[in-house]
């Protein structure tokens, strides 16, 4: 017996925020398209989808989906009946293969499906499709059946458009279906909320009344993740102190917990979810403010970080590129917060390993600034101070390094007083030193190079091979290639002639 509630669409909730730009995306899709709205728990992925037909009503079938669904003959069972909902003397064929239990090859049901629902699209055409929504699709790992749906997909007919919401992004060929233009996505920073969606949440949805200020500050940490406004929301009007704190502290690192309602919340529904290995990686990557593949096997002491990446990109699992060749990574605030407190309850000794790792890496690969935080957290004071007095010396004999004061300032005063002042002196500046803390402050919105790619970046402007700046710099091939593909990310290029161009498009005018 099938349960009638999976086929109903859930309520229209009162007060929610209108999302007008995304409702207009969908409304521009039609028949033929595969519409995936794929994000994490708490983004809104269903009442995007309810408050879509709710507000644009048009025949549709919904089919929320759950783990039994994973057996073939279930699953398409449900979908047919869902179909039947518009149109009852649909796939009377496939009915009787699966009542017959025709498991063996499933291919002849989906086929029969598929004809039946051609004569259908007569009635319906592209422009004015029916709907049909799958809910929670991640729930979906069955090879067998994904197989199947591809082939349901691939021969979807013109009156028929298919909606998927899911927290992963499924195995349905998405590659080829972008090519083909078949795929319409709405992604984590689709279905995010804007500031002043937010504001809107809390004024009408909640019913709250707060500063501007703290507002913005909620904003700015959650990220517009919608659960985690409406969990902040839920706590301000309980008094918690955590949250009020959030509301007061823009750097939510500073605080001494995370909200208790966003921490119950992301253990529930996403942490406890993840295997024993991804909860491992997850938990010893959440020291680091960004981290690429290189960084998590010296952490990890592992060669596997690469492809625990692409299923964490691909689990939409609050992890968030930060530059175009998707090698550095960074997680959701939030998130990052939920992970760091386990980290912090790891023993002090494996504490202080993973950061050693995670200094050694950053100095092999050229980033010493990182290195020596590292090495400060791991208490190795020698080699953080051999690191700074290698900066300080480069900063007084050469024209172009660059030092931020306020950064030394810093590992000065963390580091024990035996070993601060073993620090050299910074000499001061009696010349004209070309302090440009990076080249791409030309260039808006660019992002900061660090130290070492700002050498990089000097030589490859004055036509040096790859082999020649690697000689001249004292680094291999491979750390040079590293540091190449950050630049690119971080101006927003794919090669060098592209990176000269942009900069020399952004070099100011001469002064007449």
């Amino acid at each position: 017996m099938l349960l009638k509630t999976r086929f109903y669409l859930p309520p229209l909730r009162q007060k929610s925020v209108y999302r007008g730009a995304l409702m207009t995306r969908l409304n521009g899709t039609n028949g033929g398209d595969l519409v995936l709205i794929s994000a994490p728990a708490g983004y809104g992925k269903s009442t995007l989808v309810s408050q879509w037909l709710h507000h644009f009503p048009h025949t549709f079938s919904w089919l929320s989906l759950d783990l039994s669904h994973n057996s073939p003959l279930q699953f398409w069972r449900y979908i047919i009946n869902a179909i039947r909902n518009i149109q009852p003397d649909i796939g009377n064929d496939a009915i009787k293969m699966i009542a017959q239990g025709q498991d063996d090859d499933m291919t002849d049901i989906v086929i029969s499906l598929l004809n039946d629902l051609d004569q259908l699209s007569s009635h319906h055409d592209q422009n004015n499709a029916i709907s049909l929504v799958l809910d929670d699709f991640h729930l979906l790992t069955n090879e067998t059946l994904l197989s199947l749906i591809n082939l349901f997909i691939d021969h979807l007919p013109t009156g028929l458009r298919v909606v998927l919401t899911s927290r992963i992004e499924p195995a349905l060929s998405l590659a080829r279906r972008r090519v083909n233009n078949q795929l319409i996505e709405f992604n984590l920073k689709d279905m995010a909320f804007s500031p002043e969606e937010s504001k809107q949440f809390f004024s009408e949805s909640m019913a709250i009344a707060i500063e501007e200020q703290v507002h913005e500050r909620i904003f700015k940490g959650t990220e517009g993740w919608i659960a985690g406004l409406q969990l902040a929301a839920i706590s301000l009007k309980s008094g918690d102190t955590n949250t009020q704190q959030l509301g007061k502290n823009s750097n939510l690192e500073r605080r001494s917990g995370l909200n208790r309602h966003i921490e119950d919340y992301l253990f529930e529904e996403v942490f406890s979810l993840q295997t024993i290995d991804t909860q491992i990686f997850l938990i010893q990557s959440s020291f680091v403010q960004r981290f690429c593949a290189g960084l998590g096997n010296a952490i990890s002491e592992s060669t596997h970080s690469q492809s625990i990446l692409l299923t964490l990109e691909q689990s939409n699992l609050f992890l968030i590129p930060i530059d175009n060749h998707r090698t550095w990574f960074r997680y959701h605030d939030l998130f990052r917060q939920f992970l760091n407190q386990h980290f912090q309850n790891l023993p002090a000794a494996e504490q202080a390993k993973h950061h050693t790792n995670a200094a050694q890496w950053y100095e092999q690969s050229g980033y010493p600034e990182d290195a020596i935080e590292h090495y400060i957290l791991a208490q190795q004071h020698p080699e953080a101070v051999v690191l700074i007095n290698g900066l300080l010396s480069e900063y007084n004999t050469s024209q172009q390094a660059t030092l931020d004061p306020a950064l030394l300032l810093s590992w000065y005063e963390k580091l024990p007083k035996a070993y601060s002042s073993n620090i050299i002196t910074l000499e001061p500046d009696s010349r004209e030193k070309t302090k440009t803390h990076s080249q791409l402050k030309l260039i808006p919105g660019a992002a900061a190079l660090t130290q070492r790619e700002n050498e990089v970046l000097s030589l490859l402007i004055q036509g040096l091979t790859n082999k020649d700046i690697a000689e001249q710099l004292h680094i291999s091939i491979n750390t040079l290639k590293v540091h190449i593909r950050n630049l690119y990310g971080k101006i927003g290029v794919e090669n060098r002639t592209q990176a000269l161009v942009k900069l020399n498009q952004h070099k100011p005018s001469p002064s007449i």
